[in-house]
C-alpha cells in the first residue's frame, strides 16, 4: 500500500502511527510525483498531506484528486473493454450505471500503454471520441500542464484500475477545515486524525 504525501519525508512522518493501524500492510512511503511515474506503484493508498500548512496540505489533496482519483468507465464500456480483453472480471467499485430513461451507447477511445504528450496531441487532432480511457494512472505521461490544456478541450478521463483511498491522515487543523475538502476525496475513506 502506497502512502503518499506531498515529498516522501511528509509520508514517512505518518509511518509509525499507520502502521499500528494497518498492520499486516506493507507500506510504501512516495511522494504523488513518484506515485504517478512508477508504473508498478499499488493501487491502494493512504492520503498524508504534509501538515505544514493548510494551504499546503489543501493544494496537495486538490493535486491528488485532479491527477489521481479517476473514476473508472460505466458498466457498459467496462463491459466492451472487458469483452476485448477476454476478461471476466466485475467492473470495479465507482463504474457508473446510466440512470433512467439514459441512452446505455457512449464512446470512448481505449489508449493502451503509456501516453506521451505526442500521442495526446494525435489523438486530441482527431476525431476520437473526448472521453478516454487508460489502464492506470500511471500511464498518462504528459505534464499537469498538458493535461490542463486537454482538459479545456473537453478530454476527460476514466481508468480501468482506479486507485483506491484506504484512509486519510490529516491534521488536527486539516480535520478543522474538512468543509473545505471533503467533496473532493471519496466519501467512505476514513479520516485519521494525527498531531504533529
Amino acid at each position: 500500500m502506497a502512502v503518499l504525501g506531498p515529498t516522501p519525508a511528509a509520508a514517512r512522518r505518518f509511518l509509525p502511527r499507520l502502521e499500528r493501524r494497518l498492520s499486516g500492510f506493507s507500506l510504501l512511503p512516495l511522494s504523488l510525483a513518484r506515485f504517478l511515474s512508477d508504473r508498478a506503484a499499488p493501487s491502494r493508498v493512504v492520503l498524508c498531506p504534509g501538515g505544514a500548512s493548510l494551504t499546503g496540505d489543501l493544494a496537495f489533496l486538490e493535486s491528488v484528486r485532479r491527477r489521481a482519483l479517476w473514476l473508472p468507465p460505466g458498466v457498459d464500456l467496462w463491459g466492451a473493454i472487458a469483452g476485448l480483453r477476454g476478461s471476466h472480471e466485475a467492473p470495479p467499485s465507482g463504474a457508473s450505471t446510466p440512470g433512467p430513461g439514459r441512452s446505455r451507447r457512449t464512446s470512448a477511445l481505449l489508449l493502451e500503454g503509456d501516453v506521451t504528450p505526442a500521442s495526446a496531441r494525435r489523438a486530441a487532432a482527431s476525431e476520437a471520441p473526448r472521453h478516454w480511457i487508460v489502464e492506470r494512472v500511471q500511464s498518462v505521461r504528459i505534464p499537469e500542464a498538458a493535461l490542463e490544456q486537454l482538459r479545456l478541450r473537453g478530454i476527460r478521463w476514466s481508468v480501468l484500475e482506479p486507485v483506491e483511498v484506504i484512509g486519510i491522515a490529516v491534521s488536527p487543523a486539516l480535520a478543522n477545515a474538512r468543509g473545505r475538502w471533503k467533496k473532493i476525496l471519496p466519501a467512505e475513506a476514513p479520516v485519521w486524525v494525527f498531531p504533529k
